[in-house]
């Protein structure tokens, strides 16, 4: 990278941390509320259920539009819209009073939601690329920061009695004027570089049966992180009839978790390889629900909610890093299918879960869905042995975790085919 091109990247990198940092911000400030919403909405938990499906539905349904709209302008333009949209659509929230209000603003929110993912990992890919080594990791380090701290503010307003609509309005203020300051330092004329063709301009084949127990596994994985981030507020302030504010805190504490629980991760591999780095990490979440299950109040629960976020912390930057080495062409096409199976989590965890309880089933009873999912993991962590992957073991950061191939297959990277993370 020529020396001169520095300050210029180091501005689009700054920028594209502050959009990551307030796409956290503003999604845990959402499902931190869900509790709250629910009593505002006046919705029985199985219609809850049906609203937590449609979020992620519409946001893969946005991802894949902004993908098409790549083809006539650029990621930064469709970004500079996306996101503003999604931390201002919320000051409409605490306004309304039946589902039918409700409903069209979180689809909004859903749209935008999955239309910002896809572009600010295109802006995340075209930087590293330029970068020519992996920086990918500190985004999404910046939109779990986002995440604690917008769950903080969150119940911090609760705390200081301070209704939801002057936090949001402050939250989006706040947001807004950030994606505002930050906007025009987006790499510029970026469309979607995430999906490499080969020479002769055609995708290459990339084989399913390797990454079919892979898929299953992300698939686990994000039923457990569904049911904490969308359902956990409503767990202890219903289950365990603890304060809106507790209520506020679980996303940042599982969060805070997944921080914790990735300051290391990259060591651990590398020392113990991903197949008992995979395993150990699922049987401390499955841990963690176990003391969330059991809890006797909402700071044992607390704290279950932050280990499960330490143990599931590794889980899913592995199935990616995993599924990246059957592309050894590194055209993405792996990564895109794989990350499919988030929104397959996402659609199975939370409304699962409500709408158990919405059945009469005990909270207590429900919580325990997602504990068997992430237990099974246990038993398919050999998933990620090398030798089951064609390939593995050549090229720079395979089956590790690092190198700038590793980070091309960071969850949510991806773009016209390639449906973004929600969440961690």
């Amino acid at each position: 990278m020529p020396v001169s091109a520095l300050p210029e990247l180091t501005r689009n990198r700054v920028a594209t941390f502050v959009f990551f940092g307030v796409q956290g911000f503003a999604f845990s400030l959402l499902t931190s509320k869900v509790s709250v919403i629910q009593t505002q909405l006046g919705l029985s938990d199985g219609t809850l259920s049906i609203l937590l499906a449609v979020v992620p539905v519409l946001a893969g349904v946005g991802s894949v539009l902004a993908g098409t709209a790549m083809r006539w302008t650029t990621s930064a333009t469709v970004l500079r819209i996306a996101e503003p949209t999604v931390i201002g659509v919320l000051i409409l929230v605490p306004h309304t009073r039946t589902l039918w209000q409700a409903m069209p603003i979180l689809m909004v929110f859903g749209l935008a939601v999955g239309a910002a993912d896809a572009t600010m990992n295109m802006q995340a890919c075209g930087l590293e690329r330029r970068y020519g080594r992996s920086i990918v990791l500190a985004f999404f380090g910046l939109w779990a920061a986002g995440a604690i701290v917008g769950s903080s503010w969150g119940a911090l307003g609760s705390a200081l009695g301070v209704h939801l609509s002057v936090i949001y309005l402050v939250a989006a203020v706040i947001g807004i004027a950030a994606t505002l300051y930050a906007g025009p330092m987006l790499l510029k004329n970026l469309r979607d570089e995430t999906i490499v063709k080969g020479a002769d301009g055609k995708l290459p084949s990339v084989p399913w049966r390797p990454m079919l127990l892979l898929c299953a596994v992300m698939t686990l994985a994000y039923i457990g992180e569904s049911t904490v981030t969308n359902a956990g507020s409503v767990y202890l302030t219903k289950g365990l009839e603890s304060s809106d504010t507790l209520g506020g805190l679980v996303v940042g504490a599982y969060t805070l978790g997944q921080v914790l629980g990735r300051l290391r991760g990259d060591l651990l591999v590398q020392r113990y390889g991903s197949v008992k780095v995979v395993r150990a990490g699922a049987a401390v979440c499955a841990l963690g629900f176990v003391i969330v299950v059991t809890a006797v109040g909402p700071y044992m629960a607390l704290a279950g909610f932050l280990i499960a976020g330490v143990g599931l912390s590794p889980l899913v930057p592995q199935a990616f890093t995993t599924a990246h080495a059957n592309d050894p062409a590194g055209s993405g096409i792996a990564v895109a299918r794989i990350n499919v199976f988030n929104y397959l989590g996402f659609l199975l965890g939370a409304p699962l879960v409500t709408t158990l309880w919405g059945a009469g089933v005990s909270h207590r009873e429900g919580m325990a869905v997602p504990l068997v999912m992430i237990a099974l993991i246990v038993l398919l962590a050999f998933a990620f042995d090398p030798r089951r992957v064609p390939g593995a073991g050549r090229g720079s950061g395979q089956g590790s975790g690092t190198g700038p191939g590793a980070a091309r297959a960071t969850p949510g990277v991806g773009g016209a085919e390639t449906v973004p993370t929600l969440g961690s």
